[in-house]
């Protein structure tokens, strides 16, 4: 059975030397939410192509990795602010 994982469990388990703030930040900030459901859907689509054989998947592979690492630096940004 696959386990359903939220935005915010996540962005905690990418971050947990964050793990307040990224709770209060998802609390009070619709934009920060959107964030990391950014986040999420790219993790879950950076899977998908990791696992495929498609000839598609190398290039989709560096495409969502490139876009994981722009989301994880903007997220630490919000939580340096």
């Amino acid at each position: 059975m696959p386990v359903v994982r939220t935005s915010l469990s996540i962005v905690l388990a990418k971050f947990p030397d964050h793990k307040d703030k990224i709770k209060r930040l998802f609390r009070e900030s619709g934009t920060f939410q959107s964030l990391c459901e950014d986040y999420r859907r790219c993790a879950e689509a950076s899977t998908y192509w990791n696992q495929s054989a498609s000839e598609q998947a190398p290039a989709r592979r560096e495409e969502y990795g490139n876009l994981l690492q722009d989301l994880s630096e903007e997220i630490l940004q919000n939580l340096r602010e």
